[in-house]
């Protein structure tokens, strides 16, 4: 019983830092945040870039429920503008671990995902530059990681010989 009170009386200033905000004041926030997109399209601009650098998914939807007929057009264009940047400068996220067996593509393409590569024994690795490209059946001077990349069977330093 002790124990529980201490902890209750050691997290008490924990919980007063954090602000904790009602239903109506959150709805309140997003109110003030469209309605700020809505009048200023830097800032609807700003805001779909942050978005796309997020990766969240294009979502206008709030512009035809929040902006002034007028004003949808301009808005929506802003916004989507700003949101094809972000996605342009998002970092590349790829999820799974290890690597296939083969390699990419004879052009040595630049890529972002092995499914760009054409598929079949084709995936997209670093080369020695660090830009990704797509590897496998590579001629002699195409980059590869194993020699099972290259169509000679034999990759020295990153490079099919």
């Amino acid at each position: 019983m002790k124990k529980i009170a201490l902890f209750a009386l050691a997290a008490a200033p924990i919980a007063a830092c954090i602000p904790m905000m009602s239903s109506r004041e959150i709805q309140e926030a997003n109110a003030r945040h469209y309605q700020r997109m809505c009048g200023d399209l830097n800032y609807a601009y700003e805001t779909g870039n942050n978005d796309g650098l997020k990766r969240r998914p294009l979502d206008t939807g709030w512009v035809d429920m929040q902006c002034a007929p007028d004003y949808r057009q301009d808005v929506r264009q802003a916004y989507q503008s700003g949101y094809q940047t972000g996605m342009q400068n998002a970092p590349i996220v790829v999820e799974g671990r290890g690597f296939g067996r083969g390699g990419g593509y004879t052009s040595a393409q630049t890529c972002r995902f092995s499914s760009d590569c054409g598929g079949g024994d084709y995936s997209c690795r670093a080369d020695s530059s660090g830009t990704n490209v797509c590897m496998g059946n590579g001629y002699a001077g195409d980059p590869c990681w194993f020699g099972s990349d290259c169509l000679s069977g034999s990759c020295s330093a990153k490079v099919c010989q």
